[in-house]
């Protein structure tokens, strides 16, 4: 969840690292620091709080460096202050360190650390990881010797770039925690996600488990810890541009994504047919199948479970990332997981794909990034089209994952170009809902919404899924209690919580559960619900009609962007920043 931004070559590693910070803030933190290397000194600087306003040439007019690392810090082990922030550094201050990820036996290690007589600066995990490194070059290893030895030494996850006062190079490594290895043209760079680099180069290594990363003044090279041997692989070239990672004038990157999303379904109907067809070949031959995602990506995956159910009458079992390993049990060697991620980080789903993949099951993958840990770990991959998604809100990503198992579905019974038809119907209704007088509409409504202490969602069939994400996406950033129900599970209980004046979304589509799901918004209105009905057509039981195409199945891909965009407005409404809600971070890489 922290961000790790580092730079080799010349002079602008400040520069570099402190704009790399910038780009990662979606990832959430609490602090952040820098450790710049010029010749034989190293600057520190480290603070609490946000990067984004700082001014690193008023703050730090003088600070230039060769070789720079830097980290946005999550607190987990430790309290949110300076001493806690990262870069850790020996006592000697020679060896500096960043580090994404949990070191699951640093108590074992500090207490041992301190019996040989070493001071503790901070209340981290990752400290012992200087001060080890430390040791084992007093004993004469050098700096690549004594990261293997120390990598050696612990236990969990973790992503780690170290830089040494006495040497010019840059060691990196990683397990479990995502580094990214970027080459430019006489200089390199490492960090947690591309953005943060993006603007200097577009070719990428990503690194694997188990990765050492030396760079120095001759170039590179990349080792595997486990057999000693030199990894050779060729750089990818991203296909993002650096302007698709800016706000390109708007005012936060939420309502920028949002309204991409008519681009992000011509790009899903572009998918290769090949690419379509070779899914659709695992999952005919798969015994059973599961849909493992975490958040947003599991509701996108419970949409694409109603979808391929009734399509292509398979029986699809969509289950939470985090809940997976408890029905280990059940996977065999014939079933296939479609493991669904945004980021391809995702720790809950990584470890759901390394237990499946233990099992013996096969792995589909749809992910929005390239070259991503559950790319690389799956046995096929279908790239979603959002392109880079920086708002921690999920919004184009979603809607990508769910046109892409619109394109499947089709690609199951051999009718993409039927698949790319219903994809423009329903790219045709979101360039309504997000033209200019749908925006000022919602806008308005969502004033009145900003003031509610609760809000709900219902909705039935394929609507459920956009009624969990709807909510989801309003509670996540204007801090409103918020739950999306199924339409029929009201009388079970959820209806004692309807009262006066309480905003309900009711999503109805014409796919054959509107009459139900309008008797459903009737119960609560005669309750005193107030009811938002987004649906193909305006009924009395509606208090507020926001419309949508008459798209069947398919109508939730448009009916979404409501939510989407309501959650936006009720954020602005409550002074609230859109792009980064708290406690939330977009790359979710600790269980």
């Amino acid at each position: 969840m922290c961000g790790i931004v580092g730079y080799f070559g010349k002079e602008k590693g400040a520069d570099v690292v402190v704009e790399g910070l910038k780009k990662l803030e979606y990832r959430g933190y609490d602090s952040w620091g820098i450790a710049c290397k010029s010749g034989q000194n190293v600057e520190l600087f480290k603070q609490t709080g946000k990067i984004g306003q700082f001014d690193l040439a008023k703050e730090k007019p003088k600070l230039r460096a060769d070789i720079a690392i830097g980290h946005t810090r999550w607190a987990t082990h430790g309290g949110v202050t300076k001493n806690n922030a990262h870069p850790h550094f020996s006592n000697d201050k020679r060896i500096h360190v960043v580090h994404n990820g949990i070191i699951e036996n640093y108590q074992e290690l500090r207490k041992s650390l301190e019996k040989r007589g070493i001071k503790f600066n901070s209340e981290t995990d990752t400290e012992v990881l200087p001060h080890l490194i430390s040791i084992f070059i007093n004993k004469g290893l050098t700096l690549t010797e004594a990261v293997k030895n120390t990598i050696s030494m612990i236990e969990g996850n973790y992503a780690i770039a170290v830089i040494d006062r006495e040497s010019d190079e840059m060691i990196c490594t990683r397990n479990g925690s995502p580094l990214v290895f970027g080459i430019g043209k006489g200089e390199y760079f490492v960090a947690s996600d591309v953005p943060a680099f993006l603007k200097y180069t577009d070719r990428v290594v990503f690194l694997d488990d188990h990765d050492l990363l030396e760079i120095d003044q001759t170039g590179y090279k990349i080792t595997n810890l486990n057999t000693g041997k030199d990894s050779i692989r060729k750089p990818t070239r991203i296909d993002w541009s650096f302007e698709e990672a800016e706000k390109g004038g708007h005012p936060n990157f939420m309502i920028k994504e949002m309204l991409e999303q008519p681009g992000v379904i011509d790009k899903t109907i572009l998918t290769s047919q090949d690419e379509l067809e070779k899914a659709a070949r695992l999952i005919n031959r798969a015994e059973n199948i599961y849909v493992v995602a975490c958040g947003t990506a599991l509701h996108a995956g419970i949409y694409g479970s109603y979808l391929l159910g009734r399509n292509n009458k398979l029986n699809l079992r969509p289950i939470s990332a985090g809940e997976f390993p408890y029905f280990a049990h059940l996977v065999n060697k014939n079933d296939l997981v479609i493991a669904v991620s945004q980021s391809g980080e995702t720790a809950d789903v990584l470890e759901s794909v390394k237990t499946a993949k233990n099992a013996g099951a096969k792995v589909l993958a749809l992910v929005n990034v390239m070259g991503s840990t559950l790319m690389r770990i799956s046995d096929f991959s279908i790239l979603t089209k959002a392109g880079p998604e920086i708002c921690v809100l999920s919004t184009k990503a979603f809607t990508s994952q769910v046109a892409m198992f619109v394109m499947l579905s089709f690609a199951l019974i051999g009718d993409i170009n039927e698949g790319k038809k219903v994809l423009s119907l329903a790219k045709k209704d979101i360039e309504k809902i997000t033209s200019k007088s749908s925006l000022e509409k919602i806008k308005d409504l969502s004033v009145s919404l900003a003031k509610a202490e609760n809000i709900y969602a219902i909705g039935r069939g394929f609507n459920y899924a956009i009624a969990l994400e709807a909510c989801l996406k309003i509670k996540e950033v204007s801090y409103i209690h918020a739950e999306g129900f199924a339409g029929g599970d009201l009388k079970h209980g959820p209806i004692a919580l309807i009262e006066k004046n309480v905003p309900v979304l009711a999503f109805v589509a014409n796919d054959g559960s509107e009459r139900e799901i309008v008797s459903n918004a009737m119960e609560v209105k005669s309750r005193g619900a107030r009811v938002m009905g987004i649906s193909f057509e305006n009924n009395q039981a509606f208090d507020v009609y926001l419309p949508t195409a008459g798209n069947g199945i398919y109508s939730p891909i448009s009916a979404i962007i409501y939510g989407q965009i309501m959650a936006y407005y009720i954020a602005l409404s409550k002074k609230l920043d859109p792009d980064k809600p708290r406690n939330l971070a977009k790359s979710v890489t600790v269980k």
